[in-house]
């Protein structure tokens, strides 16, 4: 088990799927640093973890202080680190096509400068060792227009990062890449909630969108992202993975 003993770091851990994530890499005997907004959810997560060498940070994804006292934590617990994994990412309800400044500046803060700097303080370590892995969660909205405008492009700028991060630091042999998903299913994420809030646009959305018929579990990209961060991985580098069962409407993989 390849993972096992590994350093890893998750954000947006405490539920959907980077609490799934957690699980997976926790049962394959993984040491993880967990980070989310939410203490009591990632109390909950980490409980009935069978490695006792986890730890957990609140962060909020708006601030830079913040930011860097959470990286900081995470230099002084490991010494070294094998996978950094960026999940934690959103809309934050802003869909207006010409958003306030400060609204767009929170989605991309969100989903795109507060990775620039996690990874701006992580990466010196991995370089040291020469090796590792950083993971991202990007979406199908990065290639066409489905989602809302500030959504759309903090995600299409970061599938441009990945592409331009991993020429820079392939020679490290550090793997930088990640997935762009469509929509899929879990206990409290998007589609859930879309779910139990209107069945109609829901059971819509799968008929026009999703040639399989059905929403994806999210369980289901388990062995991708794995394979994503694993030992034989770095043919992989600069690559956003598309997951969408067929969803989208475009050829670029990346």
């Amino acid at each position: 088990m390849y993972l096992k003993g590994k350093n890893i770091l998750i954000t947006g851990a405490s539920y959907g799927l980077g609490a799934l994530i957690a699980k997976e890499l926790s049962k394959e005997g993984a040491n993880l640093f967990l980070t989310a907004r939410s203490e009591s959810k990632l109390k909950l997560l980490t409980k009935n973890f069978k490695k006792k060498k986890n730890f957990y940070h609140i962060v909020d994804f708006q601030s830079l202080d913040s930011i860097l006292k959470m990286t900081k934590k995470v230099k002084s617990v490991f010494k070294n680190i094998d996978v950094i994994m960026h999940i934690a990412g959103g809309g934050l309800g802003v869909s207006e096509y010409d958003p306030k400044h400060e609204d767009y500046m929170k989605v991309f803060n969100l989903n795109l400068f507060s990775i620039f700097e996690i990874n701006r303080e992580l990466l010196p370590l991995l370089k040291k060792k020469r090796r590792g892995t950083i993971f991202h969660v990007g979406s199908i909205a990065s290639n066409e227009a489905v989602g809302s405008l500030s959504y759309n492009v903090s995600k299409a700028a970061l599938s441009a990062y990945v592409r331009t991060l991993s020429k820079n630091v392939a020679t490290y042999n550090i793997c930088v890449n990640g997935i762009n998903p469509g929509g899929f299913i879990y206990k409290g994420n998007a589609m859930d909630r879309l779910k139990k809030r209107n069945s109609k646009i829901y059971n819509n959305f799968i008929n026009n969108r999703i040639p399989i018929n059905r929403m994806p579990k999210a369980k289901e990209l388990l062995p991708i992202i794995k394979m994503c961060i694993g030992e034989n991985n770095i043919i992989l580098t600069g690559n956003m993975l598309s997951c969408d069962s067929g969803e989208g409407n475009f050829y670029k993989s990346f």
